[in-house]
């Protein structure tokens, strides 16, 4: 019951946005999604899936350490038709009797070689033990755009039109929230991501992140934010269609929080 209480008050102060899983690569980015490539973008800026020529499925898992109770599980896959993305996203958020899921369905389309746009639609769902459920639609949109084979800039907003949940569990947010970012790709071997985030009733987060890809079958990532101040590391092993991510944040009030997640293209 101490959990759950702790929950309750800390999603109506942080949003729901707040376990918003970007997998382990962005995360270990310093949740850097806004302007960089990845399937996990469809939970960042759906634009980004555009660099997909393969269909891809993604698994993460994430241990938050706060309790041995909760966890978060989440599930993407993308399928990209000639300039056309279809990706679908799933994640469930809490333990046996607290839990947020949301279900979303993005479509992205590329313009050429260099602009691409990208709208996502979410269903939400919250369950609280002795309270009910409650449901909720929103929409993200996002826009990406590179300039050339290094230098790229995003867009992204999500629930700009400020959903809430419906019946008692109102107070239990979905903020809107408003990114820019870009990504630099110092080298063969270096990426530099950068976002600057502003969520409803929070103060406005700088991000930077680096992937430095030490040799073909494996990348380490860092990176900070400033509101909160969270540090994060990662990395990641590519074999040839199955790759292997992992990464850890920590936070001096929620402490650490692992996570892994398996991706294969086909």
């Amino acid at each position: 019951m101490k959990i759950l209480c702790f929950l309750v008050i800390y999603v109506s102060a942080n949003c729901v946005y707040a376990q918003n899983s970007q997998g382990p690569r962005l995360t270990a980015l310093a949740d850097n999604g806004t302007a960089v490539n990845d399937i996990w973008t469809l939970q960042a800026n759906p634009a980004g899936i555009t660099f997909l020529n393969h269909p891809a499925v993604s698994l993460n898992y994430i241990k938050h350490l706060l309790s041995d109770e909760i966890s978060t599980q989440a599930f993407v896959a993308v399928i990209p038709f000639k300039n056309n993305y279809a990706g679908i996203s799933f994640q469930r958020y809490g333990f046996a009797s607290y839990h947020e899921s949301k279900i979303g369905f993005a479509y992205a389309k590329k313009f050429g070689q260099k602009l691409a746009l990208a709208l996502n639609g979410n269903y939400h769902q919250l369950k609280i033990e002795d309270y009910g459920a409650s449901t909720a639609y929103t929409i993200d949109a996002g826009v990406l755009y590179q300039f050339n084979q290094h230098f790229s800039t995003g867009a992204f907003s999500s629930n700009a039109s400020r959903q809430q949940y419906s019946a008692s569990l109102r107070s239990a947010k979905i903020p809107a929230s408003y990114n820019i970012g870009a990504s630099y790709l110092a080298s063969k071997k270096v990426l530099i991501a950068t976002t600057v985030s502003k969520i409803t009733d929070q103060p406005i987060d700088v991000r930077i992140g680096v992937e430095y890809q030490l040799f073909d079958l494996l990348s380490l990532r860092g990176g900070l934010s400033t509101k909160p101040f969270k540090q994060y590391a990662g990395f990641g092993i590519n074999c040839k269609k199955f790759v292997l991510d992992m990464a850890t944040t920590y936070e001096a009030s929620l402490g650490y929080a692992p996570q892994i997640a398996i991706s294969y293209v086909f």
